[in-house]
């Protein structure tokens, strides 16, 4: 049977008397039952199953890339070249750009929740190719398959999850995904330095498949229920995420959201003529050129071979899995704090400690370039890496994520997803490819200086145009922008 349009669905009414009735089946007067939030954890923590993946694809790169650099055969792989680790690096960045597009086709014909479980194969074939690995050629694979699903993963998560959320507890959703993302970066640094690429890819195939069994569970987005017409799906979604029976006053307000959804791709680029969702694109845009300042990319990859050419006298691999653990706490802090000091306190507060770091790194390498000894400075590269990774797990790690989300009208929001997850691999591709390069033309010192400044220029920026949308509803976030 075709499907019918938003428009021309029957609307759902609902009146004071059933809202009352509907009360007082549960024992309660009208307007006051509790609400309840346990489904739609359960719902997050499945899905945080795929981050946690992202988070291992990421978590590779640092004990791997080292051993690749260092000795003369890994896993039977010979020695790579300079050049073929910047290509292990960057790969999976480049992969992301061509998930990104694939996530948003997928989101406009199967909806964000199928979208999401179909990124689950691209990894478990990536994962495959590194368990059978007999050259670096295999690694390019894999790299590019683990970038195509998180370029699906990163263009969906967070509207899936603010479309299924309540405005109290919906960055706390976002930014637990993106926690288990650091705690598969944290497992995969404490992982790699002891076992072989081999069993890596075979543990991390373990919550692979768990996902693809699992998700497929979970209900589907009420708003893509009601986009395709299916309003009694919708309803049953609704009741489950809410667990309660009176959705009925939601559901038409979710009908009026998303009444013009629906349209053609021209009709949605019209919505540009609007300053709101022009300055919206703009700050998405901004945040991802910031990001490249940030430097996330290249501390994540080649955190091993900084701390090693930074002259500790720690273990490197020590360090990394220190400040991974350290990451954890940091986001899972955060988690708890977003919805009560806002999105902007954590954006700001969490690029200022960027910033500081990377000028800190700059200065440590310089002093080794005066000839100061390195024994003496062992502790400075411990802590700045730590302040650095517990800074980014708080706030720029996690908060765009959810502004993606929040921010743009339901027409609009495919195309902002693949925007910002787009430009965001490309800036990560250019991040990672262009460090090695760029660190042997100028060296380490003046590098990290060049990237502390585009996050302290973010801090002013964040401070005077990045709007609060703490516990407000989608409806609302939509509504106060029109002001």
């Amino acid at each position: 049977m075709q499907a019918v349009s938003v428009a021309d669905e029957p609307r759902v009414s609902v009146t004071t008397a059933e809202k009352a009735m509907q009360a007082v089946e549960f024992g309660k007067p009208a307007g006051t039952a509790k609400k309840v939030f346990w489904s739609q954890h359960v719902a997050s923590v499945t899905l945080s199953l795929v981050m946690f993946l992202v988070g291992l694809a990421n978590g590779w790169s640092s004990p791997y890339l080292a051993q690749l650099s260092l000795q003369d055969e890994v896993d039977g792989i010979p020695r790579a070249t300079d050049k073929q680790l910047s290509w292990v690096a960057t790969l999976m960045n480049f992969g992301r750009i061509f998930g990104a597009m694939a996530g948003a086709v997928a989101q406009d014909t199967v909806g964000r929740k199928m979208s999401l479980c179909f990124a689950g194969f691209p990894l478990m074939c990536g994962w495959t190719c590194i368990a059978v690995a007999v050259s670096v050629e295999w690694l390019y694979a894999a790299r590019i398959l683990c970038g195509f699903a998180m370029g699906m993963i990163w263009t969906t998560l967070s509207l899936y999850l603010s479309e299924i959320a309540d405005p109290e507890i919906r960055g706390s959703l976002v930014l637990w995904n993106i926690t288990t993302q650091s705690i598969g970066v944290f497992l995969g640094n404490l992982m790699g330095p002891y076992i072989s690429m081999k069993v890596y890819a075979y543990i991390s195939l373990v919550p692979n498949v768990l996902f693809l069994l699992l998700f497929p569970l979970i209900p589907d987005s009420p708003y893509r229920l009601i986009m395709i017409g299916n309003l009694d799906k919708a309803e049953k979604s609704l009741r489950w995420f809410r667990r309660r029976q009176d959705v009925k006053q939601e559901l038409l307000e979710l009908q009026d959201y998303v009444s013009t959804s629906k349209v053609s791709l021209v009709e949605r680029l019209k919505e540009f003529k609007e300053a709101r969702y022009r300055r919206s694109f703009l700050m998405m845009f901004l945040i991802n050129i910031f990001s490249y300042f940030g430097a996330f990319n290249v501390i994540n990859n080649y955190m091993e071979i900084i701390v090693t050419k930074s002259q500790v006298s720690i273990t490197p691999s020590i360090i990394v899995t220190v400040t991974g653990g350290f990451s954890i706490l940091s986001g899972l802090l955060s988690t708890f704090l977003v919805d009560s000091l806002g999105r902007r306190f954590l954006l700001i507060g969490s690029s200022l400690g960027m910033a500081l770091s990377l000028t800190a790194l700059g200065l440590h390498f310089q002093l080794l370039d005066l000839g100061y000894d390195p024994v003496y400075l062992t502790w400075l590269p411990c802590i700045i890496l730590l302040v650095y990774t517990v800074s980014y797990s708080a706030g720029c790690g996690c908060i765009p994520s959810a502004l993606v989300g929040e921010l743009f009208s339901p027409r609009l929001k495919t195309i902002a997803s693949l925007s910002f997850s787009g430009t965001s691999a490309v800036f990560s591709t250019m991040s990672t490819g262009s460090f090695v390069p760029f660190l042997n033309l100028v060296g380490p010192s003046y590098l990290f200086w060049f990237y502390s400044v585009g996050i302290y220029v973010s801090v002013i920026y964040y401070w005077y145009f990045v709007p609060e949308t703490m516990g407000k509803s989608l409806q609302a976030i939509q509504t106060e922008s029109k002001k």
